[in-house]
C-alpha cells in the first residue's frame, strides 16, 4: 500500500496500514461473532471488524459443577460470559460465602478488567453443565480510530456494574 500526495504524517500512515490489515480469526472468534449480539457488553457496537480487533484469546469451555473458573487473587483482565448454566461468586476469606449467583446471559470478571487488580473473589460453577465464553479486550487498540467502540464497551460495563449494585441493594 502506498500513499501519494497526502498530508498524512508517517505515524498516521503506519496506523492506517495497521488498521487496513485483515486479521485472521480463530474458530472460537468466529463462533463468538455468531452470538455476539446476545452479549450486552457489545451493545451499540455493530461493526464485526471492530469487535474482532477489540477482542483476543476467545475461548468456550463447558464446566462441571464445582469447577473453579478463577480464584481470588488471580491476575487476569479477561471477561467471562455465561452462555448457559450458573456460577457462584464466593469469598474465601468469609468461609466461601456466596455473595452472588450469575446465570446464563450475564457476564463477570469485568471488575478486574476495569481496575487492573487481581480477582477480588473466586468463581465456582454452581450448575452442571455450564458453558462460559472467556475473552480479553485488547486495550492497546484504544486510540482515536477505535474510541467509539471502547466508549460503548466501558458504558456497558458501567451499566452492568450499576445493575449488580442495585440488585444487591434490594
Amino acid at each position: 500500500m502506498s500513499f501519494k500526495n497526502t498530508s498524512y504524517t508517517k505515524s498516521e500512515i503506519e496506523i492506517i496500514k495497521k488498521a487496513a490489515k485483515v486479521k485472521s480469526i480463530s474458530v472460537a472468534q468466529e463462533s463468538f461473532l455468531a452470538i455476539v449480539n446476545k452479549i450486552y457488553l457489545f451493545d451499540g457496537i455493530s461493526n464485526r471488524d471492530q469487535i474482532v480487533r477489540m477482542t483476543n484469546n476467545v475461548s468456550f469451555k463447558k464446566y462441571a459443577k464445582g469447577e473453579v473458573v478463577f480464584n481470588e487473587g488471580q491476575k487476569s483482565k479477561d471477561i467471562y460470559f455465561v452462555l448457559a448454566g450458573e456460577v457462584a461468586v464466593v469469598l474465601p476469606q468469609l468461609k466461601n460465602k456466596v455473595v452472588a449467583k450469575i446465570i446464563g446471559g450475564n457476564m463477570f470478571g469485568e471488575m478486574a478488567f476495569i481496575t487492573d487488580e487481581p480477582r477480588s473473589a473466586t468463581v465456582v460453577v454452581n450448575k452442571e453443565p455450564t458453558t462460559i465464553i472467556k475473552f480479553g479486550i485488547d486495550t492497546d487498540k484504544h486510540n482515536d480510530m477505535f474510541s467509539y467502540p471502547f466508549s460503548m464497551l466501558y458504558k456497558n460495563i458501567a451499566l452492568d456494574l450499576t445493575r449488580k449494585i442495585q440488585a444487591n441493594n434490594r
